[in-house]
């Protein structure tokens, strides 16, 4: 019976929002990052990268600290602004290619300690102490964990009729996507979502392992009284629209092995075929080489 909760949303206002809204920040090369923080005072990266307007390159809790001041700043100036009563989110982000909706809610920590939020990759301990510390000073999710769930029909119908209503935003950035996003207020309809959703049996993490277990080991550290920490920013889309691409690496050494002893111990457990200048593509739940 996963859990999911309304909250009292922080983001752009709306007249703000196509300067306000970033990618992740990795997303980035430097030029760009250099860029859009020298001609956009108003983009969300500012908060990320706090020591920008100092010339100086921050870690640790003193960069910590500068986010949580920058976001603050942020809220002052109004170009970030709180939803006044619990709310879920509808944000569909569509392409020339691609289109895809899904909800954004708070997911329950206590889910993802029982197993009712399924998991898929390991984490690394010394990341979630980092992230759970970053967390506990800057006090937002700025990223949604990515989730899935099997397809339902009710959720479905909910979030046609709420699109039914205008969009509090709808843009297209530079990248030719468009961004709408609906605010859901509707009592009925929220309790119908929370009621779908504890009628599943779980949910899956697509994206975002760390963020999950970092939200975990700050709610166990603040303990119960602290309810607002018991909670994780997710964006839930159904099943049907997950995309799931291949994972590449790229292989520099051969560990002393020549090309031809290599391609030898990869016939042992391998099928081997000269495909020339073809771009190939695995298909599901297979392994490939391209030499």
């Amino acid at each position: 019976m996963p859990i999911i909760k309304p909250f009292k949303g922080v983001r752009a206002a709306p007249h703000m929002a196509s300067h306000v809204i970033s990618r992740t920040y990795q997303d980035y090369s430097d030029t760009e990052l250099e860029a859009i923080l020298k001609y956009n005072p108003f983009s969300f990266l500012h908060i990320l990268n706090p020591g920008y307007k100092f010339s100086n390159s921050l870690k640790g809790e003193e960069r910590f600290n500068l986010v949580r001041n920058r976001y603050l700043e942020f809220k002052e100036e109004q170009y970030l602004v709180q939803d006044e009563s619990p709310v879920f989110y509808i944000y569909e982000r569509s392409d020339a290619v691609h289109s895809y909706t899904g909800i954004i809610a708070g997911t329950a920590t206590s889910d993802y300690d029982n197993g009712k939020i399924k998991k898929h990759e390991d984490t690394l301990e010394k990341r979630e102490k980092l992230f759970k510390d970053y967390l506990k000073t800057v006090g937002f999710n700025a990223e949604p964990v990515l989730l899935t769930y099997p397809d339902d029909h009710v959720i479905d119908e909910v979030i046609d009729q709420e699109k039914k209503h205008r969009p509090v935003y709808d843009f297209v950035t530079t990248d030719r996507s468009c961004h709408k996003l609906w605010v859901i207020k509707d009592i009925h309809h929220i309790q119908s979502l929370q009621q779908q959703f504890a009628a599943m049996p779980h949910i899956y993490i697509a994206d975002g392992h760390h963020r999950s277990a970092s939200s975990s080991l700050l709610a166990s550290e603040m303990g119960e009284k602290h309810d607002s920490y018991n909670h994780f920013m997710s964006y839930l889309i159904a099943q049907s629209q997950l995309r799931i691409y291949e994972f590449n690496r790229l292989v520099k050494d051969l560990n002393g092995l020549s090309k031809e002893a290599f391609l030898m111990q990869l016939d042992m457990k391998f099928r081997i075929q000269n495909r020339g200048l073809e771009m190939y593509k695995p298909s599901k739940n297979t392994i490939s080489l391209c030499i």
